[in-house]
């Protein structure tokens, strides 16, 4: 009996060991890959029409149309003059609004190129599109979806002087007719799981964390102080009591990964790292909160946003953590375990450094 229980043991350990070089190299090549953006749209249902004002990341249109001229690596108001009518045909593919069933004529203001809070270059567009004001509508807004059908874009809608919230994402349309509060709730929730899916940084930072967790009891007091810390900055900031400037929280978001990959490297016991997940924690909610304030919501429907939306983070989290403690638990039973951490703590301080750099001096 022992002999078969053994060498089966072994095959799962090893089974472990597998799957966990898989996830990290699956990080990394993410990690490297430049995440996708949401994009923002303010879209005003008026007497003579709809009006949609969009502001896309520039980085991203430029990989779909090639915009980059010159080959800076960024794309200035002069490269996107030349290349006014590539963009506004391939906007017109990507928004349109039908009223009472039939397609709107489609008018478009001059392309600007301007800089997000964040230091992100943005492209800014307005759309007319006419109609009446007695007109049904239905909208379709999915610009960029070309990099992923998971892209969003964040709208603030105005129509008969209520406003209302709306993720527009791919085969997702808005109609001019009340919604329930399930159906903002469920946007919300999506939205939440979706970007800390996508926020690579966060998941390595936990993992980084989770690395030195050397029992089950540590492991929860540092994804608890975790999910703590950034709840409570990320309301804070999404209500606007306290936001520090974006490219500060993304450059400290790069130093927390780079701080917990060196005490992985260095430090040979790791007491209290709840404090140090509750401590960073803390700036990782401030980047959680920027999608919301830039939808500049009514307190109101901010509230209600705010909480289904954190919701989804932490449903969304609570799901990458359910898979990495029970592989890395099987781990620690192999020897060479310590090898591992290091190996891989030495792959999440090389790409945090990237990161400090790129978000610092780039």
């Amino acid at each position: 009996m022992l002999q078969i229980i053994a060498p089966t043991r072994h095959l799962v350990v090893r089974a472990a060991l597998a799957a966990t070089c898989a996830l990290l190299l699956a990080l990394a090549k993410l990690a490297f890959a430049h995440p996708i953006n949401v994009a923002y749209a303010n879209i005003e249902i008026g007497s003579d029409g709809v009006s949609i004002a969009l502001s896309l990341n520039l980085f991203e249109l430029d990989l779909l149309l090639g915009l980059d001229r010159d080959a800076d690596a960024r794309v200035d108001q002069r490269e996107l003059d030349l290349a006014q009518d590539r963009v506004a045909e391939y906007l017109s593919k990507r928004v349109s609004v039908t009223a009472d069933g039939k397609l709107a004529p489609l008018s478009h203001e001059a392309l600007r190129v301007t800089r997000g809070v964040d230091g992100k270059d943005l492209i800014e567009a307005t759309l007319q599109f006419a109609g009446k004001a007695s007109s049904s509508y239905v909208i379709r807004c999915e610009p960029l979806t070309d990099l992923g059908s998971d892209h969003r874009t964040l709208a603030k809608i105005q129509y008969r002087g209520r406003t209302e919230q709306f993720i527009f994402q791919k085969d997702v349309t808005y109609q001019n007719a009340p919604r329930t509060f399930a159906e903002d709730f469920g946007q919300f929730l999506e939205l939440g799981v979706v970007h800390i899916f996508t926020g690579y940084d966060h998941i390595l930072f936990l993992l980084g964390l989770l690395l030195a967790a050397t029992t089950l009891l540590e492991a929860i007091k540092i994804v608890t102080a975790f999910t703590i810390a950034h709840s409570v900055t990320l309301a804070l900031a999404a209500l606007g009591i306290m936001a520090p400037p974006p490219r500060i929280v993304e450059a400290g978001i790069a130093l927390s990964i780079v701080y917990v990959a060196a005490e992985n490297l260095f430090l040979r016991k790791h007491t209290r790292r709840w404090v140090v997940s509750f401590f960073f924690g803390l700036v990782h909610g401030f980047s959680f909160a920027n999608v919301l304030r830039e939808m500049d919501l009514a307190r109101a429907s901010l509230v209600a946003s705010l909480f289904s939306f954190n919701l989804g983070v932490e449903l969304g989290q609570l799901a990458i953590v359910v898979i990495m403690l029970p592989v890395l638990a099987l781990l620690r039973r192999v020897h060479s375990f310590p090898i591992v951490v290091k190996v891989a703590s030495a792959g999440i301080l090389a790409q945090g450094l990237w990161w400090l750099y790129e978000r610092v001096l780039v």
